[in-house]
């Protein structure tokens, strides 16, 4: 006699023993009395040991060596067993909740039910063989509750076939591929079948996704905004990601590279990254109102920027979403990408989008009014609250100025006149009041032996925040116009004498609760101005003078003394002021050498300090990417530039450097580029400015005299 699809759904669903759940009637399966539609259950039926909880075992698959041991292999298809017998069950549910749904689909769902049953079962075997019985383990609720709550048969399609089973092409695949190498052959097996028999599942899903979803949306649309958090498209697959499987069940190849290169958090509470190049001027006015925070060229060409700082799951947040193609050439070189949320610049105020979901800690490039208005619908979400107005203090304003800057430096180098090879006081800075006061320090300067002058800002980038005065000139009426804006917008500036600099660098820190750390030192070329032009990884001294080489790796305490010096001198005096303007975060500080007049190199070992992110520690940060033998160099270059060498834009700019120089892995080090010229921002993208990574074999080769 036949048998109702509602009771073989009911039988599945609400079934206390396996057998019940697994077993499949001889008769005939009919749909002629669908029923009317149940809610989803509190809580679902199943044998006592079987049942759900939240603390169960996750995807914390064990490494490929464990899998070695027999017994581990069952613990790992133990969480197979478990997804498949959800799925099963998951597909009775919809079959129950949906009975107004289209014969053809609730037929399809029928045989993908005896296709999980079928499943469950095989991995049952398997996993005893290993001496694992099935329910001995904690079983993980997961499953059940992101799909369970599906409202309508869109929904189901979208959760679990686009979802949970587009991920097993990637899991079963790559599985498969392990238990062959560890010799684990008939589970191998097993996992194959299962990757053919998804491929047909996932197919299925897209087919009824495909009639379903919003009109004159692309599937890629539609199922992103089809998906509630905390479920996103990183749910839907592994690593390595199965390209060719994909393709196999139907997706369009603009959804399979959408797919590729998607992230967002899997668990991890995400950190939030925002780039705000702009933050000294915002910092000098001392307020940024919502309607004030705008964003420059610098800040739309560049944002991409603070990714090479994030972690997995981190996020990133944006004006424009990266190409497709941008970030997968970065993924395919090895660079974590974060996930992207992109803010609705037409709005007004500029406001970061509201996120419905935890976040761990806020990193804008910099703490200053701007990124706190910006930021300001995140601050909720923050899994450890945080006080707006701890953000942004008058101690805080005050690492940010380069009057503090020289005060500080010259303080410190008043506290070591006995190391002949620092510099002076005298060459540090002093804060000026008016133009008479300029002239007055600069006649004290010339008494001292020192002739042309520089004047900075006390906020601002080095771009735009110095001058020089040459001695036995006339200031020009530019530079003077400057001066008194200057004056009368900041009210102040800071005076030095220029020195003859022969090497530039800079260190990073990062402070971390009491502590300081250093993460690195770079090297810094600038142009005859003093402004940054590079910065060069993996060379710190190639191509110097054997003077200048010997000066500063002059072994001390078992150390080049110049690192030896920052990390017990400069870094303690440091941290007891940051803790003291509760700063937290990173920090970079300019310095360099110069040669005094009587031809003395000396070390000037504070120019700035900068309470923020700076492209030196972005360098950093991508230079790991670099093999050990191989020399790289950080650039930013301009329109503006690339008019004068006659290339006709940044696009074909970036696209003639990548033809020139093709980017190679290092044998020794496959995870390391040993040679190319790789865009770090997207150059389909950019207006203005665009940040490259050249890395070449030797540091001589590299695009930039040294």
């Amino acid at each position: 006699m036949p048998v109702q699809l509602q009771e073989f759904a009911k039988q599945v669903l609400f079934g206390t023993t396996i057998e019940e759940k697994l077993s499949f009637p001889r008769e005939e399966i009919i749909d002629t009395k669908p029923g009317a539609a149940i809610k989803t259950p509190g809580e679902l039926t199943r044998p006592s040991h079987l049942a759900l909880r939240e603390d169960g075992v996750k995807a914390n698959h064990p490494s490929q060596a464990k899998l070695v041991d027999e017994r581990e292999r069952g613990r790992l298809l133990h969480f197979f067993g478990n997804h498949e017998l959800l799925a099963t069950e998951l597909m009775a549910l919809a079959i129950l909740k949906f009975p107004d749904a289209p014969a053809s689909f609730r037929r399809g769902l029928l045989e993908t039910l005896k296709d999980e049953q079928i499943h469950t079962r095989i991995y049952m075997h398997r996993m005893k063989q290993c001496g694992v019985e099935f329910g001995e383990l904690p079983l993980s609720d997961y499953f059940w509750k992101s799909v369970s709550s599906m409202e309508d048969p869109l929904d189901y399609v979208t959760r679990l076939s686009l979802t949970f089973e587009q991920a097993n092409l990637d899991y079963s695949r790559e599985y498969g591929r392990i238990f062959d190498q560890v010799g684990d052959k008939a589970t191998a097996n097993i996992l194959d079948r299962i990757y053919r028999d998804e491929i047909d599942h996932v197919g299925f899903g897209l087919k009824w996704f495909r009639k379903w979803k919003a009109a004159g949306k692309s599937d890629w649309e539609a199922y992103r905004e089809r998906l509630v958090f905390p479920l996103s498209p990183s749910r839907a697959k592994g690593n390595p990601f199965n390209a060719d499987g994909r393709r196999e069940v139907g997706f369009d190849p603009c959804f399979i590279r959408e797919m590729q290169v998607f992230n967002q958090s899997r668990g991890r509470t995400p950190d939030v990254y925002w780039f705000n190049p702009d933050a000294e001027r915002y910092a000098a006015a001392d307020q940024g109102t919502p309607s004030e925070v705008e964003l420059s060229s610098v800040q739309r060409d560049l944002e991409f920027l603070p990714a090479y700082l994030a972690r997995q799951d981190d996020l990133l947040i944006t004006s424009a979403q990266p190409s497709v193609a941008f970030l997968q050439r970065l993924q395919d070189l090895g660079f974590t990408l974060p996930e992207i949320q992109i803010v609705d610049t037409s709005k007004s105020p500029l406001r970061a989008p509201a996120l419905d979901r935890k976040l761990g800690v806020l990193r804008p490039w910099a703490w200053a009014p701007d990124s706190i208005s910006f930021l300001t619908p995140t601050f909720p979400a923050l899994s450890r609250p945080v006080e707006v107005d701890s953000c942004w203090t008058e101690a805080l304003r005050r690492l940010y100025s380069k009057s503090w800057s020289s005060e500080w430096g010259r303080s410190l180098a008043s506290r070591e006149t006995a190391l002949d090879w620092l510099a002076p006081c005298e060459v540090y800075g002093h804060t000026v009041f008016s133009l008479e006061e300029v002239e007055d320090r600069w006649e004290q300067l010339q008494c001292q032996g020192y002739r042309d002058l520089v004047c900075k800002a006390p906020f601002g980038t080095a771009a735009n925040a110095m001058r020089r005065l040459a001695c036995g000139e006339p200031i020009p009426q530019s530079t003077g116009n400057w001066l008194e804006n200057t004056l009368a917008e900041q009210g102040s500036l800071v005076v030095e004498p220029w020195l003859d600099r022969v090497f530039d660098f800079s260190l990073q820190l990062e402070m971390r609760g009491s502590r300081l750390d250093t993460v690195g030192f770079t090297r810094l070329i600038n142009n005859a101005r003093g402004q940054f032009q590079g910065i060069v990884l993996n060379a710190f001294t190639h191509g110097l003078d054997k003077e200048i080489v010997r000066f500063l790796m002059q072994r001390e305490r078992g150390k080049p003394r110049v690192y030896q010096w920052y990390e017990a001198s400069l870094n303690p005096l440091l941290s007891d002021e940051l803790i003291s303007a509760n700063f937290q975060g990173p920090i970079g500080i300019d310095a360099f050498v110069y040669r005094e007049h009587d031809g003395r190199l000396r070390l000037k070992s504070v120019v700035e300090v900068n309470p923020r992110v700076t492209m030196g520690r972005i360098a950093l940060e991508a230079g790991r990417h670099i093999a050990p033998n191989s020399a790289g160099l950080f650039q930013i270059v301009t329109r503006t530039q690339l008019k004068k060498s006659g290339a006709k834009g940044l696009i074909d700019y970036a696209r003639s450097l990548e033809t020139e120089h093709p980017t190679v892995k290092s044998q020794a080090h496959p995870d390391r580029i040993r040679t190319g010229t790789i865009p770090l921002t997207d150059p389909s993208h950019a207006q203005q400015f665009l940040a490259l990574l050249h890395v070449r074999k030797q540091a001589s080769e590299l695009p930039i005299t040294l």
